[in-house]
């Protein structure tokens, strides 16, 4: 029920928090880009890749920590 919507954000913080650390050792996260996704490679678009990074690092502390 509605107790249980804290913990379910804390779950989807670690997947999260796991799949940063995947991306950062494959080189290659998947981002929202307009109605789509977009495929981010580090070795082509190294700036936007670790802006990325940052972003869903972020998310996934504030989901872990805040809700």
């Amino acid at each position: 029920a509605a107790s249980d919507l804290p913990d379910m954000f804390k779950v989807l913080g670690v997947v999260l928090a796991l799949y940063v650390a995947y991306a950062a050792m494959t080189g290659e996260v998947i981002a929202k880009s307009g109605p789509g996704m977009r495929r981010v490679r580090r070795v082509e678009s190294t700036r936007y890749f670790w802006t990325v990074m940052a972003i869903y690092a972020a998310l996934a502390l504030a989901m872990i920590v805040w809700f």
